[in-house]
């Protein structure tokens, strides 16, 4: 756990911090990553419950399956949030060749619990930074909406590090072979996130004046940043209106 929770963590960082204040600076920015986090919770949802399916059982699998459908909540309720941002997202046809590279997908149980918990405690961390700036209460009526939310979504991000911690304890008692496993993920995420940070950083020099000022909904469109939690994986694209 020295290697989730130590100096070099980059969602722990003031650099996370400042990076994704300055994101949520914006209106425009803030609906993008409601629409992204929608699409990633959803996605989300699809693989954990393949993976349930496909190799848990027990209590494992009916945990599993819990979170597969707090997921789907969760991309419902971000989803919901976007018009008090003052945008509305625009309902394209489904993206064939983007659903395939979701169901495309498989993992060896223990690796995937691994991953899932790592990735779970970034969203954690990233969701107490939402909430933070939030209450800052820049955009008072945004804030009165949102909050709410974020504390119900909150209260599921603990049970899924929780729960996924738990299991991982559970096995790593069984046998310490699972470890370096469990530190591979944790770097990798970590890893991911420092990019993602210096992506987004890079993107903001180029686009400043167009996200950071909330221009009309008719405004043009800018070229989103390659970037997986701060606005998703942006696929398939979001168009707000």
């Amino acid at each position: 756990m020295s290697r989730a929770l130590g100096p070099g963590l980059a969602y722990g960082s003031a650099a996370m911090f400042g990076v994704t204040a300055t994101v949520l600076s914006s209106r425009k920015m803030i609906a993008y990553n409601l629409a992204q986090n929608a699409i990633d919770e959803a996605k989300g949802a699809a693989r954990i419950q393949m993976i349930a399916d496909r190799y848990a059982d027990g209590p494992l699998h009916k945990k599993m399956h819990r979170h597969v459908g707090e997921e789907l909540k969760h991309s419902r309720q971000f989803k919901e949030l976007v018009p008090a941002t003052g945008y509305h997202t625009r309902d394209d046809p489904v993206d064939e060749k983007a659903t395939e590279e979701v169901l495309d997908f498989d993992d060896e149980l223990r690796a995937f619990i691994c991953r899932v918990h790592s990735i779970e405690i970034r969203s954690w961390t990233v969701l107490r930074m939402y909430q933070h700036i939030l209450k800052q209460r820049d955009f008072p009526d945004l804030s009165d909406v949102a909050l709410p939310v974020l504390d119900d979504i909150m209260q599921d991000e603990i049970n899924h590090v929780l729960y996924t911690g738990q299991q991982i304890d559970e096995w790593l008692r069984e046998g310490a072979e699972l470890q370096d496993v469990f530190g591979e993920c944790l770097d990798h995420t970590n890893r991911e996130t420092w990019q993602d940070v210096a992506s987004m950083t890079s993107w903001l020099a180029k686009y400043y004046k167009e996200v950071l000022t909330d221009h009309s909904a008719g405004s043009a469109a800018v070229e989103l940043p390659d970037s997986r939690f701060l606005v998703g994986d942006l696929n398939p694209p979001v168009t707000l209106t």
